[in-house]
Formats: C-alpha cells, structure tokens, sequence
C-alpha cells in the first residue's frame, strides 16, 4: 500500500532531460581520452612499422656491400613480406597520397609519384602505398645542391642524393665546417602523419642505432 497515492512509472521529462545532460557531459569528458588513447595505440603501431624497416634495411645491406636501398619499397617481398608495413594508421589516405610533408613531395616512395625523376624508376612499383619518408631515397636532394653545390658527391656523377646528403650529415665533411655531423640522430624512415593529423610527434628511425625517437618537422633542432 502506498496511502492511496497513484504509482509513478517511468521518468518524468525532467528527469530525463538531466539525464541526458549528465552523459552529454560524461561523454565529453570521456572520447576526447579514448581518442587520445587511439592514437597512442596508433603511435606504437607506427613505431613496430619502423622496426621492422630497420631490421629490413640490416638484412639489405648485410646482402649488398653495406649500402642502402634505393627505396623503401625495393625491401618488399625479399626482406618484408606484409605491404601493411608500409601504411601508418594515423594517415588519412592509407598511403596513396606518400609520406604528407609537402616540402619535398618529390621523395614520396609510392608509384603514384609523377614526378619526373630518373630515380623513381629504381622503385618497386609492387608497393603502391607508402605512408613513410625515406631520406636515404636515389632522388637528387636540391635543397643540399643549393647550400652546398656538390660537395658530398660521394660517386662523382655530378649530382648529389639524398642518401648522399645523408651521409655527409652523418659523418660531416671535409673542408666544409657550416655542415654539422650529426651523431646519433640522422633520420633513415620518417612518419610525419601523427604530426598532421593528431598534433603529435614526428615519428623518427635514427639510421645510426635504428633508435625511434621523437622531434617536430625539422628533426635537426627539435629532436626529443
């Protein structure tokens, strides 16, 4: 007995509507941490891609004299088997739009590429999407042509690459002080995507030790 009172069944509209209000406001709270959570899981994704690239590269260079490939996907099917190695999963067009830094579109490792490059040809047109900047790439490096002409022409054939670029950074060169050898830190494989898409870090391979550490864009001086 209830003194003869009617039973209330359900809510009323107020109730409700405070409902309502107070898992909007859980919600907000709560997806922006899951989001943040997703993309860290993205991140350590990313980070086992770059791994396997570095064991990959050893294997290569191990078989070919110490040297470098020419690109990322000459690695594919001998020394990795998956293509999904090649596709970060914080990038937006699943590769088909290469590594995403603007600055030098004429390295993305992918055979939508139409640049004109003599070197694009050295690539494995098997892999087709790419999500990762190689800078140890065959394509001639203008930006170090034009601070430093062809000094670091390490074969003499009157251009210098990227991969050569790289190795002067590694080690320095002779009589050109302004060119730091920057020990430790010079970048093999990059992931720009989490710095695009998430505001994160750039995700970097260091070539020396196959380390992964952290920087913005421009590794040389933000490196963490």
């Amino acid at each position: 007995m209830n003194g003869g009172g009617r039973r209330r069944n359900g809510f009323t509209l107020i109730e409700l509507l405070v409902v309502m209000a107070i898992i909007s406001m859980l919600a907000g709270q709560l997806l922006p941490a899951l989001a943040g959570a997703r993309e860290k899981g993205r991140q350590a994704n990313c980070i086992n891609n770059l791994k396997q690239f570095s064991l990959a590269i050893e294997m290569y260079r191990n078989d070919f004299t110490n040297d470098f490939p020419c690109w990322l996907s000459n690695l594919y099917p001998s020394y990795l088997s998956s293509r999904k190695v090649y596709v970060c999963l914080s990038d937006l067009n699943d590769g088909n739009a290469g590594h995403g830094n603007p600055t030098y579109p004429e390295t993305a490792d992918y055979s939508g590429n139409p640049d004109s490059d003599p070197a694009i040809g050295l690539r494995n047109s098997q892999i087709e999407s790419c999500s990762y900047f190689y800078e140890f790439n065959a394509a001639e490096c203008d930006w170090w042509e034009a601070s430093y002409g062809t000094t670091g022409d390490l074969n003499g054939d009157g251009i210098v690459t990227w991969k050569e670029a790289k190795r002067c950074q590694m080690t320095g060169v002779d009589g050109v002080p302004s060119i730091t050898a920057y020990f430790g830190h010079v970048p093999i494989v990059r992931c720009f995507w989490h710095y695009y898409t998430h505001d994160g870090p750039v995700l970097n391979l260091a070539v020396e030790d196959y380390n992964v550490y952290l920087s913005d864009a421009f590794w040389e001086t933000t490196s963490r």
